[in-house]
Parts: C-alpha cells; structure tokens; sequence
C-alpha cells in the first residue's frame, strides 16, 4: 500500500450542553466540510466542539472512509509522527488535541492535571471511564468568532472566559465590599487569615471554603447569590462589570457557587479576533462565552468545581492541584508573532511554552495577486482546518470557495471546513482556488525536534 503524505480528515463533533444552538455554532457551520456533506443541523442541538486529533473520545477518521487516523498512524509512526514518535517514547498519537469550540453559555469551573497527577488520576480510574488517559492538559484559546452582541466595554470583543487568580488586592477588595461573598465562605476565620496576609495559602483556604460550602450547603450558598444579585438589580450594588457577571452566571447557572468563585476570584479575559491566552495545566478557568481554536497536550482530562451538578465536584483533588498562581489578565495573554517557517509571510504563530505544539493562523486573499503560503517542513505532524473560504463579494464562512494544499507531491482542494493532516517532513503550500478568492486556515503543528 502507497504510503501519501496528505489526507483530508472527518472530524468528531461533541454537543455538550454548554455549546450554541444550532445552525448559530460555528462547529455547525463548518461541519458540512468537517464531519461530510449530508450533515444536517438539528437547531434544538447544542454544537460545542469539532475535534481533530486521535484522542479516543474524539477520533478523527480518513475522509470518505472507516479508517481511524490513529490506524493508519500505527501503521507507519515514522512516517506520520516524525519526531513526535521519537520523542514521546513511541507514541501512536497526534501530540496534540486541536479544536473548534463554540460556548453559549459558561463552562464548568474547572482545571486540567499535570502528568503527575493525569498518570494517578488515569491509574485511579480502573476503566470507569471518567480518566481515559495519562497525559496532562495545558492549552491554548485563540478567538476566531464574529464580536459579541453584549457590550462589555471595548469594540470588538468576542470571546468573554474567567483565567488564572486576580491580583491578590482585587480579591481582598470583593471580601471587604460584597457581604453576601464573607456569608457564602462562611468562615470569619478563614477570611481574616486571607485579609491580614494575602498569600497561595490563605488563598488556597478561602477558596477551598467556599467551594466546599458550595457543594455541601447549596440551598445556603443559593441564598447568598440570589440575595446579591436581588441588589443588583435594585441599583443597591454598584459593582460594575463584575455585577454584570454576577448577574449573567446566575441566569446560567442560578445560585451556583460558581457565580462567586469566577466572578469575585478570576480574571475576565476579554478577548477581540485573533488574541490569545495560555492556560497551563493546573490552573482555574472557565470560559464564559464565545468561538475559538482550543488546542492543547492530547488529553481530555479535567476535573470540575462548579457549573455542574455537586456530585460531580471533586473539590478535595481540585482545590490541591491548583498553583493559586495571582497575576493580572494581561499576563495570560498569549501574543501572535510571523510564523518563522512561512514563505510568503501570510502565517502567523502562537507559541506557548509547550513541545506538543503551535497554533498557526494563514490569512490568503488580501492583495490583489493572491499567491499563497508555503509552510516550510515541520519535524512533526500538522492538522489544519478552513475556516473561511470565498469571493471578496460572497460570506466567506458559507462560501463556495475552495483551499488547495499541496505536500510530497500531492494536492487536496476542500472546502470551507474541511480538514487535513500532513505528515512531517515536507513543506505544505496553501493556495486559494480561484484569483478572486479569500480564505482562512488554522493550524496546529508539532515542530519539535526530537
């Protein structure tokens, strides 16, 4: 059998609760291109996730075929991983988990394990299924959809998520004015501790308080958000921004512990088209509302705090792998530099402090000569996704336009969400089908060597 280098994938598509209605998710959207042509939306579905990759929740297959991509990966690792295969003691995996995601409403309150604890976690689980691997999860979300209907402040937003710990004084600030917050921790003790020496690990105890009180006490913790946010909406509160979010996580998820611990403990990243933020493992977060290009270490281990049901909150585990790292926003803002390997100069990169990847973004079809990209060879494997693709007059994300890769001698033309995977070692030139055309591909790459 005749080994290619270049192969269009059908993805895996999750409908979480939490994802958008319908024929307004963008995952529903391209999923014609992804998943293949007879793709019917149901509008009563939520569409939360397109999956790229070979992780078992979510494999993707050949197009056009009932090959798993991880079969035909297992059937030459050299070929297909390069120096992933090397490197990551001979793993038939892609490195990397890459994704669309499209979040209506807010996720759960949540953090992703390091390898320490994915491989207890993974050995704990004895097949129950909750753990399915060993590896640890720190990704990225870049923001890729149109901006958001509600105001928050700034032109253009149109990713809203909870990351990371607020500076440490912000915090102290919400204890001191917000009495239903003091009522919900529920322990004077712990919150003097924190108020007279702000550290991790009076920060660590405050916030394991009151997400134990959350799971145990409901009904309790309930009545302080409802109480709060009755003074909202009376004008008794004056809260800002945070008063906003308090009142939108509430109308999600009413009287969650969650709607304290984001709101009045997180920072709210804000993000316009094409921004980033890196989120390692361990670290707290909740994306609130928007789309974006999710990519992260191949793992869908996570364990959950709030915006779910009590029983499945593990606090124990959750509140001890936390770093309570406290910084502000912007130091979780991942910046976009001219991808090194572009030819032409239409590729961009996001690079975080990762060897599984880097996400890659190619813009075709500004100038009036449209001459495409060529991504120089990669030492690992690349998957990549059209999210745009028509005329400079036409909707580009229900165009009829088409994206030519050509690598190793090959070529594919795939519409708009189509998907393909290349092996390591050849440049991937991208071309719009079409002198008028305009397109967008996304991209995640393993480019370390081994």
């Amino acid at each position: 059998m005749t080994t290619k280098n270049l192969y269009r994938l059908k993805t895996s598509i999750q409908t979480y609760d939490w994802g958008k209605q319908g024929s307004t998710a963008l995952v529903a959207k391209l999923a014609p291109g992804s998943v293949g042509s007879d793709f019917q939306v149901d509008e009563k579905t939520t569409y939360a996730e397109t999956w790229m990759g070979t992780h078992p929740n979510g494999p993707a297959s050949i197009f056009n075929t009932s090959q798993a991509l991880k079969d035909l990966i297992e059937a030459n690792p050299s070929h297909f991983l390069g120096s992933a295969y090397q490197k990551w003691h001979k793993t038939t995996e892609v490195p990397f988990l890459f994704k669309i995601l499209c979040a209506g409403k807010a996720l759960p309150l949540q953090a992703h394990p390091d390898k320490k604890l994915g491989e207890e976690l993974y050995r704990q689980d004895q097949g129950k299924g909750e753990f399915v691997d060993a590896n640890h999860k720190p990704e990225i979300a870049v923001t890729i959809g149109d901006p958001l209907e509600e105001d928050w402040g700034e032109e253009g937003v149109a990713f809203l998520g909870f990351v990371g710990f607020r500076p440490l004084e912000e915090i102290k600030f919400f204890l001191s004015h917000v009495p239903e917050l003091q009522r919900a921790v529920g322990d004077q003790g712990v919150i003097r501790q924190f108020m007279d020496s702000p550290n991790k690990e009076t920060l660590k105890r405050l916030y394991t308080q009151l997400l134990e009180r959350g799971k145990k006490d409901t009904k309790g913790v309930a009545a302080d958000v409802n109480a709060l946010v009755q003074r909202i909406q009376e004008g008794k509160a004056q809260l800002g921004q945070e008063g906003k979010l308090v009142l939108k996580a509430n109308e999600q998820y009413p009287g969650d512990v969650g709607v304290f611990g984001t709101t009045f403990f997180m920072n709210l990243a804000k993000l316009k088209r094409g921004e980033a933020i890196y989120c390692g493992a361990d670290e707290v977060h909740a994306w609130l509302e928007g789309e974006i290009i999710e990519c992260m270490a191949v793992s869908d281990n996570v364990l959950n705090s709030a915006f779910v049901p009590p029983e499945e909150r593990d606090i124990t585990t959750f509140t001890n792998m936390l770093t309570y790292t406290s910084r502000p926003v912007t130091e979780w803002v991942l910046p976009r530099k001219p991808y090194e390997r572009a030819k032409n100069g239409k590729t961009q990169k996001f690079d975080p402090p990762l060897e599984e990847f880097s996400v890659l973004w190619t813009e075709l079809g500004k100038e009036v000569v449209e001459e495409g990209d060529v991504l120089g060879a990669s030492p690992g494997p690349t998957i990549g996704i059209v999210t745009k693709a028509g005329t400079r007059s036409g909707d580009l994300a229900t165009g009829e336009g088409k994206v030519r890769f050509e690598s190793g001698g090959e070529s594919l033309e795939v519409p708009v969400g189509g998907v393909v995977f290349a092996a390591p070692g050849n440049d991937i030139a991208v071309s719009v089908v079409g002198a008028e055309g305009l397109a967008e591909v996304w991209w995640s790459t393993c480019d370390t060597e081994a």
